[in-house]
C-alpha cells in the first residue's frame, strides 16, 4: 500500500500543466461485488488517482474479506473498516481525515454504483485545480432508469420544502440553497480542512447539502461541471425500507433547517406539516404513525 498520495505532474489540460494530488473515496455497506467494480472502472480513467480509499462501512456480513481478497496487491488501495454503520457521511469521514493527513489536494467521492466515464475525474480536475475558490465540483449524473441528467444537484424552495433538480450550470448561483449531490463530487481538501468534515447527526440524505452550504459560507463556489459524465441510478442505498426512509429523509431535512434556514423554527413547522400531510395522500399509515412518533 502506498505511504502517501504520489504528485501527478503530468496532468495537463490544455495549455495548463497541473500538479495535483487525488485521492479517490468510495463507501461499502453490504455490495462488495459493486464496490469491487467501482474500484476496477477506476483504471480507466484518463487521469489516474493517486489513492483510492475503500471504508467497509461496518457491513458484518463478509464484504470487508472479500474486497480484502479481490483487492489486495493494488499497491494505490487503502482498505479501511468502521465496526458499525455510520452512515454516508460517518464512512467518508474514516477516509477523509486520511486523505487530510496525506496532504491531498483534492478527494473524489465516488458511490459504489457509480460508474464515471473515462474522462471524468480529468473533467473535474480541469474545472477546479486552476481556480482557488472553487470548493466543490460535482459531475453530471445520469440515471439509466430516467433519461438524462435528473440529480447533479438539487436547490430548495425556502418555504414549501420542496426541492428542484439542479439542471443547468447556472442553477447553483442562482438560488440561496443549492448544492452538488456527494455521489460524484470533487471536493479541495483546503477547504474542508476550514470547515471541517461530513456532519455524522446527518446519518442518510442532506449531508452533501449540509456540506456545500458550509464550503459556500466560507467563501469557496462550487459548481457542475457538465462534461464529467457519470451513470448513477439514484436511491439504491434504501431500496425495500420505505419508512426507514421516509424518517432519514424528515430527520436530515429537519436538521439542515436547523442549521441554514433563515427561520429555522417555522421551516421545521411547515416541514412536520408536508411530511405528515403526504402520508395521508399517499394512504400510508405506517409512515403516518412512525411520523407522529418521532419528535
Amino acid at each position: 500500500m502506498a505511504s502517501a498520495c504520489t504528485t501527478m505532474s503530468d496532468a495537463q489540460f490544455g495549455n495548463r500543466r497541473l500538479d495535483v494530488r487525488i485521492s479517490v473515496i468510495i463507501v461499502n455497506w453490504r455490495a462488495s461485488a459493486e464496490t469491487v467494480a467501482a474500484v476496477s472502472s477506476l483504471s480507466g480513467q484518463s487521469l489516474a488517482p493517486s489513492r483510492i480509499y475503500v471504508v467497509d462501512n461496518g457491513s458484518g456480513d463478509g464484504s470487508l474479506e472479500q474486497m480484502e481478497a479481490a483487492l489486495s496487491g493494488q499497491d494505490n488501495v487503502m482498505l479501511l473498516a468502521n465496526a458499525d454503520n455510520l452512515g454516508f457521511g460517518g464512512g467518508c469521514n474514516r477516509a477523509l481525515a486520511e486523505a487530510l493527513k496525506d496532504g491531498c489536494d483534492f478527494v473524489w467521492l465516488l458511490n459504489n454504483d457509480a460508474r464515471p466515464a473515462s474522462d471524468c475525474l480529468a473533467a473535474l480536475v480541469a474545472a477546479a485545480a486552476g481556480d482557488p475558490a472553487m470548493g466543490m465540483v460535482g459531475s453530471w449524473l445520469t440515471d439509466p432508469n430516467h433519461p438524462g441528467q435528473d440529480h447533479s444537484g438539487s436547490w430548495m424552495r425556502p418555504w414549501l420544502m420542496s426541492c428542484g433538480s439542479v439542471c443547468t450550470v447556472s442553477d447553483l448561483a442562482s438560488h440561496r440553497y443549492s448544492w452538488v449531490t456527494a455521489a460524484s463530487v470533487l471536493i479541495r481538501t483546503e477547504a474542508l480542512a476550514q470547515v471541517g468534515l461530513f456532519d455524522e447527526n446527518f446519518f442518510m440524505y442532506w449531508e452533501d447539502a449540509d456540506l456545500s452550504m458550509r464550503i459556500r459560507s466560507a467563501g469557496y463556489r462550487i459548481a457542475i461541471a457538465d462534461n464529467a459524465v457519470v451513470v448513477h441510478s439514484a436511491g439504491t442505498s434504501s431500496t425495500g425500507i420505505p419508512v426507514q426512509r421516509y424518517l432519514w429523509h424528515y430527520s436530515s431535512q429537519k436538521l439542515w433547517l436547523r442549521k441554514h434556514h433563515s427561520q429555522p423554527r417555522l421551516a421545521m413547522a411547515l416541514l412536520r406539516l408536508k411530511f405528515l400531510a403526504k402520508a395521508v395522500i399517499d394512504g400510508d399509515l405506517r409512515r403516518f404513525a412512525a411520523l407522529v412518533r418521532r419528535p
